[in-house]
């Protein structure tokens, strides 16, 4: 059986506890569980013109939006785009990802244990 790298990763950093801040990248839709008090870095690249639309949308308050800003590397392709959240409570979350351009909008689910 192959282990997906993305799901072996994901699954290493959540074991990391609550004093480090999980990180993602990529457009795809997750599902991530995270203790109360961690970070959560997603990190979202495009391709052509526009961005993500910042502030996401933040279904209820287990997550708490706390910036956005670019990251490089930089390529021709578009921006990479960092948002970082706090996990606030005990509940889940779906964080919404509008572009502006023509990318397909990214759902996550972010369940705050």
């Amino acid at each position: 059986m192959r282990i997906h790298p993305m799901l072996a990763m994901l699954s290493f950093l959540t074991a990391c506890g609550a004093d480090q801040a999980l990180s993602v990248n990529g457009i795809t839709t997750h599902t991530l569980s995270v203790a109360v008090g961690q970070e959560l870095d997603l990190m979202l690249s495009t391709v052509g013109p526009g961005q993500y639309s910042s502030p996401p949308l933040v279904s209820s308050s287990a997550v708490r939006f706390l910036d956005d800003s670019i990251v490089g590397p930089f390529t021709p392709g578009g921006p990479t785009q960092r948002f970082r959240f706090q996990a606030a409570v005990h509940g889940q979350a779906v964080v919404t990802f509008t572009h502006t351009g023509g990318n397909p909008t990214v759902q996550d689910t972010v369940n705050v244990q």
